[in-house]
């Protein structure tokens, strides 16, 4: 046979062979067509379906939970109670929510500890108030709203309304979190609920008495008379108070009418005795951290000082106090819009006072600067 007829019969066998092998794999595909795909096959589960992907929420959570819901369902009449079982349910909420989204686990395991406890104390029948403990990492905020609950807190609004209360302290609580956690724009959506939650509770009617029935009182016999108080000490009509701006409290920042005042204060005051002093007091709003305020009213009636200084008045007559946030005039409800912020500053306003008053007999025992003890 002539080698191009060899070469030939060679190409058939080796075209002859490929074919076979390709019918081979292709009917070995279709045998296994109908196998079950195998796990690396699978298709990716999608987020939210009822499968196992889904985070689950601790044992320990559900177990609080359900103590929890037993000791509402057995209801009770007290504020106390009823304020604590709200505070541990929102200590839940959030320990649910950090959970869900896989937080560090020091603030998960705080979050428990606070609900825990408070659950606890509510099985013991305890009755003491339960606190807002700090989260871990967390920065202080907002404290003119811990202020104001506190304030809720120590009267009957806090009978009225046991939910709003607690719920404003813990979301104050988690908003400070959010603060260390992300900074001041991070956790301004979560103090806009706060704010929601803390004048509501502001906002709330006071609780009405308990009608106590009337009981005759047992006669005393009249008692010595006491002697009479010392004099206070003797003051002139010549007081007066300056306002300042929001968080303002250079001598620039004294507003026109103001000024004013105090220029008729010091010609008044050069006509007076040389034992007359002033005695000049400042104060702040509730906008700031306490430790601010007390340097911010300082600031203030410094300024005040030396307006009057320049104005002529000795500074050997002047005494300088800061108040800081602690002595309020007004309380003023709080709106997340930006609107009724400003509303809201301008209602703070007399808080943002100097106080001047003159004394014309004897000097004050305190000492030429004074604030108020931390």
């Amino acid at each position: 046979m002539s080698t191009h007829h060899q070469g030939r019969r060679c190409g058939y066998a080796l075209a002859l062979s490929l074919l076979v092998s390709v019918l081979g794999i292709a009917s070995a595909r279709a045998d296994n067509a109908d196998d079950p795909p195998t796990e690396a096959a699978q298709p990716a589960r999608q987020p939210g379906r009822p499968d196992d992907s889904r985070v689950r929420e601790p044992g320990t959570l559900v177990d609080l939970q359900r103590r929890l819901d037993a000791i509402t369902a057995a209801g009770t009449a007290e504020c106390q109670p009823a304020y604590a079982a709200h505070k541990a349910q929102a200590w839940l909420n959030f320990a649910r929510y950090a959970a869900a989204e896989q937080l560090p686990a020091a603030a998960q395991a705080a979050l428990m500890k606070n609900a825990g406890g408070i659950v606890a104390s509510l099985e013991q029948h305890g009755e003491s108030m339960p606190d807002t403990p700090e989260l871990p990492g967390a920065r202080h905020v907002r404290d003119d709203l811990w202020q104001a609950i506190a304030a809720v807190k120590r009267d009957s609004r806090f009978c009225a309304a046991p939910k709003m209360t607690a719920y404003c302290e813990v979301q104050l609580a988690w908003a400070g979190y959010e603060a260390g956690a992300g900074g001041w724009r991070h956790a301004d959506p979560y103090v806009r609920i706060a704010e929601d939650y803390c004048s509501t509770a502001v906002a709330t009617p006071p609780a009405a008495p308990a009608v106590v029935p009337e009981r005759p009182l047992p006669v005393q016999p009249a008692a010595p008379l006491a002697a009479p108080p010392p004099p206070a000490t003797p003051r002139t009509g010549l007081s007066m108070s300056v306002v300042f701006p929001h968080n303002r409290a250079t001598r620039a920042d004294i507003r026109p009418p103001g000024r004013a005042e105090l220029r008729r204060f010091s010609s008044r005051i050069k006509s007076l005795p040389k034992n007359a002093t002033i005695m000049i007091v400042g104060h702040a709003d509730l906008t700031g951290h306490s430790d601010y305020n007390l340097r911010l009213s300082e600031q203030r009636a410094r300024s005040v000082a030396r307006e009057l200084e320049m104005l002529g008045v000795q500074p050997a007559r002047i005494r300088v106090a800061a108040e800081g946030s602690a002595e309020p005039l007004v309380q003023c409800a709080v709106d997340e819009k930006v609107a009724e912020r400003r509303r809201y500053l301008a209602c703070l306003e007399p808080n943002r006072r100097v106080v001047i008053h003159l004394i014309t007999e004897g000097r004050p025992a305190a000492s030429p600067i004074r604030t108020r003890p931390k």
